[in-house]
């Protein structure tokens, strides 16, 4: 036992062990995409905070005829957790009809090959649940940048890319989602754009057939894509431009200033999409709110902030009404719809159910329930 006065080893240790505490404000929670392992009791304040699904009369807002006529396909970013199969169970499970996911670890450059039996049982799984694979849209990992000005991570995320489309093609997947890359400050944003269609189109020539989804980004940083001029610089350079397209994510658009919270903002934004890399390369949306604040930076997540801070849907500066527009904009028709909202799996349903409520004509938009 140490004597009085003296500090236990675990103490000392606790105390050099940085605190990622201190980087969230008190009940913040961070993109359940990044952050995967949030503290319960975060968690459990999100959930109270849920955006009704109910009138004040009662009743839900959604039914079942509402999903069955709307030609919106919603689902939302799910865990592969115990087999890559269970993915497809989890979205049956939360009500989606779109998935999300990554397929394997996010965190190192090589993760495990895809056994031959386990991509056999998700295509067998896909099919029985009916989810066709133009609904699925996989996410790299965020170490990928292939628009790095290091030679060594650009050869790893190259080598990387060319995986995980292998991947995919096992799965019998037809789209790969990448964010684009970053320059980190030591090259311009041309040849950032070279080096990323570079990538892409080494991974097309030695895989068939995916189709390699760019997502626009909220102009943080030196990240490139934000601007659909440097969407569509990549595209320029693509090869095959039959297998490239675009992810629309509706916080990064905000953040970059596409005022999403009106109408007339999501349809001029729509507008300048048309006109700058074109509608047909248009192939998916994920589906977040834009977060209140960055304490640690001070400055406030509104429009035009270029802050990547994921808010749940009604909790953020895009709104419920936002995404009252969203849900019933026609150029979304056909296309995944995933959300990368902070709550987990089980809360995903909710926020799913309060989507497709939106499509309903003359439903009034219910309030978050927000606790005191």
């Amino acid at each position: 036992m140490a004597g009085q006065g003296q500090k236990t080893r675990a103490a000392k240790n606790r105390e050099k062990r940085p605190s990622s505490r201190k980087r969230l404000k008190k009940g913040e929670v961070q993109d359940a995409v990044w952050n995967p392992k949030r503290r319960k009791r975060e968690v459990e304040k999100k959930k109270a905070d849920m955006p009704s699904t109910e009138e004040e009369e009662g009743g839900t807002l959604e039914s079942p005829q509402i999903r069955k006529n709307s030609k919106k396909f919603v689902g939302a970013h799910v865990s592969i957790q115990g087999g890559i199969w269970n993915a497809v169970l989890v979205a049956r499970q939360i009500g989606a009809s779109a998935i999300g996911m990554f397929l394997g670890s996010q965190r190192t450059w090589k993760s495990k090959a895809l056994d031959d039996k386990a991509a056999e049982r998700f295509q067998r799984t896909c099919k029985e649940l009916g989810f066709k694979s133009r609904y699925i849209l996989p996410h790299s990992p965020y170490l990928m940048n292939l628009g790095s000005p290091k030679p060594d991570v650009l050869q790893k995320s190259q080598a990387m890319l060319v995986d995980e489309l292998h991947k995919c093609h096992q799965l019998g997947l037809t789209m790969y989602n990448i964010h684009p890359g970053s320059c980190v400050g030591a090259m311009s944003v041309s040849k950032c754009l070279e080096l990323i269609a570079d990538g892409i189109n080494l991974a097309h020539a030695q895989v068939p057939g995916v189709i390699v989804v760019l997502e626009n980004m909220s102009c943080q940083g030196s990240t490139v894509g934000g601007r659909f001029e440097e969407l569509r610089g990549i595209i320029d350079l693509v090869v095959d431009k039959s297998r490239i397209g675009v992810c629309l994510d509706t916080c990064h658009a905000f953040a970059a200033g596409h005022d999403l919270s009106k109408k007339a903002g999501l349809e001029h934004m729509l507008d300048e999409f048309n006109k700058v890399v074109g509608l047909s390369f248009l192939k998916a949306i994920h589906l977040n709110d834009s977060q209140g604040a960055c304490p640690s930076l001070m400055i406030t997540g509104e429009l035009g902030c270029k802050l990547d801070r994921h808010e749940n849907i009604g909790h953020g500066h895009i709104g419920l009404e936002g995404f009252r527009h969203v849900m019933n904009e026609p150029r979304f028709n056909g296309i995944p719809m995933i959300l990368e909202t902070p709550l987990s799996s089980d809360d995903h349903a909710k926020e799913i159910e309060l989507l497709y409520s939106l499509c309903a004509k003359g439903q009034r938009a219910t309030k978050p329930k927000r606790k005191r």
